[in-house]
């Protein structure tokens, strides 16, 4: 049940207006306005990093059954706003509600409106800007700066600031990864496989990378689009070179395409949530996979004596992962789990082989 009464708005580009009640801070803030049919904790959806600059609306009915406990504090938010159709105020002992967190945290946020409403305009125009608010007495001029709202410098804003070193008793292989802003969780498919981690900020060189002696090398998932940093995908170009097994997730696997001379476009519906359909074109099998991203490889960019198209998305045939023919490099655009069960669990073991194959 949401007690919060005070009215706030969801304020499209285009001018399409959601009215609901205002939900942790008061006040206004402005992203890309995406949705999220996952059921996943809405901690750890909000904290991720690739979530830089958006507001978040997620399709789950009713969140925040669950509460925040002091002793399990999570990581910063880093989306811009939050939106739920129904939020939860009944928490146990100790724990803060939904609203209280937002609140906690500095994160403007709307529940009440018309969820299933917002979610197909999302879906029917693609990428669509926009701003919470409880303030609409200068609706023009809240427009226009919704208008003029770009996500810029992303990766640089949450990369690591200095190398961390993940040790594992009896390594089999050491990784470096490169930090463009990803969950943590992601590394527990690389340990498992028996990988200690340098992980190092995003503008580390080539040279960086050589002096650690890497079995591998890890490009991370991040935020925005991966044309804005240049100089990023330069350096992806010297460490090709190096010689040493690439393996590449989300916003890494754009940059490595973009290395390698292929292009990325905007796609007119991004994949948002946990149940996208991709294809194995080795196997023949198919996977269910986590994504949020709303650019992808090109397919007609992808040249066949560069690399192979190893997966496509069953939904709109777009790029889900690459097999490089000139170097040891594999790709993929969804986040692949750490559990052993699913069904992307694989691409960690085939790193792992990489890896072993360079060896010998």
């Amino acid at each position: 049940m949401n007690k919060g009464q005070t009215p706030a708005y969801l304020l499209l580009e285009d001018g399409s207006l959601f009215t609901g009640y205002s939900m942790g801070k008061q006040g206004t803030s402005i992203g890309e306005v995406v949705f999220n049919t996952c059921t996943a904790s809405y901690t750890s959806l909000l904290s991720d990093p690739t979530y830089y600059g958006q507001i978040v609306a997620q399709t789950y009915p009713l969140v925040g059954n669950r509460g925040v406990s002091a002793e399990n504090r999570p990581s910063d938010i880093m989306a811009n706003g939050y939106i739920v159709r129904e939020w939860c105020d009944v928490t146990d002992d100790g724990e803060l509600s939904l609203d209280a967190y937002l609140r906690k945290q500095g994160i403007v946020g709307l529940c009440g409106i018309d969820m299933r409403r917002l979610t197909r305009a999302l879906r029917d125009k693609g990428y669509v800007k926009g701003a919470i608010t409880d303030d609409l007495s200068d609706k023009e001029g809240l427009l226009r700066r919704i208008r003029a709202y770009t996500i810029s410098g992303a990766v640089h804003a949450i990369t690591t600031r200095a190398p961390q070193h993940v040790p594992l008793a009896n390594a089999s292989y050491r990784v470096c990864v490169l930090d463009y802003g990803f969950p943590r969780d992601i590394l527990r498919g690389l340990t498992a496989q028996g990988c200690e981690l340098d992980i190092l900020p995003a503008d580390s060189t080539a040279e960086q990378l050589l002096a650690l002696s890497p079995d591998g090398i890890f490009l991370s998932d991040g935020p925005a689009d991966p044309d804005d940093d240049p100089a990023l995908v330069r350096e992806i170009s010297a460490i090709i070179k190096l010689g040493i097994p690439v393996f590449a997730v989300g916003l890494g696997h754009q940059m490595l395409a973009l290395a390698n001379g292929m292009e990325i476009e905007k796609m007119q519906k991004g994949h948002r949530g946990s149940n996208q359909p991709v294809f194995c074109t080795h196997t023949g099998r198919f996977m269910v996979t986590e994504q949020n991203h709303g650019y992808a490889v090109r397919r007609e960019s992808v040249r066949s004596d560069t690399a192979e198209i190893l997966l496509y998305n069953l939904n709109d045939k777009s790029v889900e992962g690459l097999l490089y023919r000139w170097f040891s490099g594999l790709s993929v655009q969804f986040t692949p789990s750490a559990d052993p069960d699913s069904s992307t669990a694989w691409v960690f073991p085939r790193f792992a082989e990489m890896m072993e194959e360079a060896r010998k």
